[in-house]
C-alpha cells in the first residue's frame, strides 16, 4: 500500500511538472500564467516531500524539509494572485504584494528559533501547532473567497467556460489545500500512529491531473492574458494549435450581408457596445444569428474578433468623451466604464494598444489641441 502511495504521489509530481514546462515553454504563457505555474510548483514540492526519505531528508537538508509544513500559507496567495492576473489581465507585482507571504515567513522563523526568543513564542502560538492550522484554513478560505469574488468583476472578455473554469479552479484548490492543511497537521502530531493518512495526498495527484486535463482538452480556456487581442474563442498562440474555421460553414452571402447591415444599425443606433455587460450572446440574440456565424462574419468580412471589434467602437467612444470639455473633470475609470469598460486596467491596455497613447496622455493632448497620432 506505501508503494502504491509512492507511485501515485510520483505520477502527480511528474504531471505537474510537464504542465509547468508547458506553461512555460513560450514568454507568452510566462506573463499570462506564472502565479498558476508558482501554485503548482509549491504543490509538486508538497509531494516531493511526501515522497522522498523523511530520516535522509532530516538530515540533509531539514530546514526545507520543515518549511514545507507550512506551504499552505502560500496556496491562498497564490490562488488569488492567479485570479486576479487572470481576470485582469495582468501580472503586475508590487513591493506590498509580498506581505501576503508573510506568515509563511513568520512560519519558517519559527521553526528557526523553535520558540527559544520570547518574542517568537506568540507567533508560535499564532503559526505552530494546531492553532496554527486554524490560522492556515482561515487563511486559505479569505484568499480563495476573495478570488471567487474577483470572477463577479470579470468583463465579457472573461466571460463563459473560462469564467466557469476559474470558479472550478477556486473552489477545488480551496477544499483540497484545506484537507491537505488538516492531514500535514494529523500526520504531524500523531506520528507515527496515522501513518495511513499519507494517501490523502493523493487528492494533489488529482488535482494536477485535472488541471492537466483541462489545459490539453480546452485549450481556449488557458487563453493568454491579452489573447482577446487576436482571437475569440482560441488565441493565435493558444496551448494546443486551433483547427482551422468555418471550413464547412452553412453560412450564405445574403445573410451574412444582413447581419453586417443589422450590426452597423445597432451600433450606430441604439450604441450598445457601452453596456459593459454585453457579451456574443446578448449579441447575437438582438441580431437574430448564432455565436459560430457572428464570429464568422466579424472574421472573414472586417478581420476582427468580437472584442476587438467591440473594444475598438469602445475606444472610439472613449476618445469622443476625453476630447468632450464638458467631462473634463471626470475621472479616467469613470470614462471606461461609459465607454462600455468594466475594468479600468482592461481599458487602459486596449487605449494605448489602438492609440499608442494612454487615456491621460489623449485627454492632455486633446486639451492642448495637439493632434493625437496613433504610433
Amino acid at each position: 500500500m506505501l508503494h502504491a502511495n509512492i507511485l501515485l504521489l510520483l505520477l502527480g509530481g511528474s504531471q505537474g511538472l510537464l504542465l509547468c514546462i508547458l506553461l512555460l515553454r513560450k514568454k507568452a504563457y510566462r506573463k499570462g500564467y506564472g502565479f498558476l505555474v508558482l501554485y503548482l510548483v509549491v504543490m509538486i514540492a508538497q509531494v516531493v516531500f511526501k515522497v522522498a526519505d523523511k530520516y535522509w531528508l532530516m538530515q540533509h537538508a531539514p530546514f526545507t524539509y520543515n518549511a514545507s509544513y507550512y506551504f499552505p500559507f502560500l496556496y491562498g496567495p497564490l490562488a488569488w494572485f492567479f485570479a486576479r492576473s487572470f481576470i485582469a489581465r495582468k501580472e503586475q507585482f508590487a513591493f506590498r504584494d509580498g506581505l501576503h507571504f508573510l506568515p509563511f515567513l513568520l512560519s519558517c522563523i519559527i521553526y528557526v528559533t523553535e520558540g527559544a526568543y520570547a518574542s517568537f513564542r506568540l507567533l508560535y502560538l499564532l503559526f505552530g501547532g494546531w492553532s496554527g492550522m486554524f490560522v492556515q484554513l482561515a487563511l486559505l478560505g479569505w484568499y480563495h473567497y476573495r478570488a471567487m469574488k474577483l470572477c463577479g468583476t470579470a468583463g465579457a472578455e472573461v466571460a463563459g467556460r473560462r469564467l466557469q473554469w476559474l470558479r472550478r479552479f477556486i473552489l477545488h484548490s480551496w477544499w483540497i489545500c484545506s484537507v491537505i492543511t488538516c492531514l500535514i497537521v494529523l500526520i504531524y502530531t500523531t506520528y507515527p500512529q496515522w501513518m495511513q493518512l499519507r494517501f490523502g495526498f493523493v487528492l494533489l495527484t488529482v488535482f494536477i491531473y485535472w488541471v492537466s486535463y483541462c489545459a490539453i482538452a480546452q485549450p481556449q480556456l488557458f487563453m493568454l492574458a491579452s489573447a482577446y487581442y487576436n482571437g475569440e474563442d482560441v488565441p493565435s498562440q493558444a496551448l494546443m494549435r486551433p483547427e482551422r474555421k468555418y471550413v464547412n460553414s452553412p453560412l450564405k452571402e445574403p445573410e451574412a450581408t444582413r447581419i453586417v447591415g443589422s450590426l452597423q444599425a445597432l451600433m450606430q443606433e441604439k450604441r450598445i457596445y457601452t453596456d459593459p455587460e454585453l457579451t456574443i450572446e446578448k449579441l447575437t440574440a438582438h441580431l437574430k444569428t448564432n455565436r459560430h456565424t457572428l464570429s464568422q462574419v466579424l472574421n472573414e468580412r472586417m478581420g476582427l474578433s468580437f472584442f476587438d471589434y467591440i473594444n475598438g467602437l469602445r475606444v472610439e467612444e472613449a476618445k469622443r468623451l476625453l476630447k468632450n470639455a464638458a467631462r473634463q473633470h471626470h475621472k479616467i475609470a469613470a470614462v471606461a466604464h461609459d465607454a462600455g469598460f468594466n475594468s479600468l486596467s482592461v481599458f487602459n491596455d486596449v487605449f494605448k494598444k489602438l492609440t499608442g497613447q494612454t487615456p491621460s496622455e489623449f485627454r492632455r493632448a486633446a486639451q492642448n489641441n495637439v493632434p493625437v497620432l496613433r504610433e
